[in-house]
């Protein structure tokens, strides 16, 4: 699988990644307009966030959506705003905000884009199912 990534919804940045460090950030995978599950922490490149030491580890590991990859991808490639995968760096969203309800734009640096802002590890990073 390639590497890719998408858009901050508040920023306009993108999530960037060397698939061994990354972006701190909220992915939220949405299916019409709603948050199916939640991963915050550092981007790896591929549409998910590192496990806590996973980028310690070599190869790095990754946490897995509950949703398989193909079903994922029929989400992003769905042609609909509204599903697919919203992604917004930590700073910017916190509990209690509301969730995106469409998905955000395509990097077209695949995250390989200049980095703006410092990629600060992620002590504690989560994925939840809603």
């Amino acid at each position: 699988m390639g590497c890719f990534s998408f858009m901050c919804k508040v920023t306009g940045e993108p999530a960037l990644s060397s698939s061994f460090n990354g972006s701190p950030v909220h992915l939220f995978l949405l299916k019409d307009g709603k948050v199916i599950e939640h991963m915050y922490g550092n981007y790896d490149s591929y549409g998910r966030v590192f496990t806590k030491d996973g980028m310690d580890k070599t190869p790095p590991e990754s946490m897995e959506w509950k949703l398989d990859w193909g079903g994922c991808c029929d989400l992003i490639f769905s042609g609909k705003k509204s599903d697919g995968i919203a992604v917004i760096h930590a700073d910017y969203w916190k509990e209690g905000d509301p969730f995106p309800v469409e998905q955000s734009e395509d990097d077209p640096n695949q995250g390989w884009g200049e980095k703006k802002r410092p990629h600060k590890r992620i002590l504690e990073p989560f994925h939840k199912l809603y």
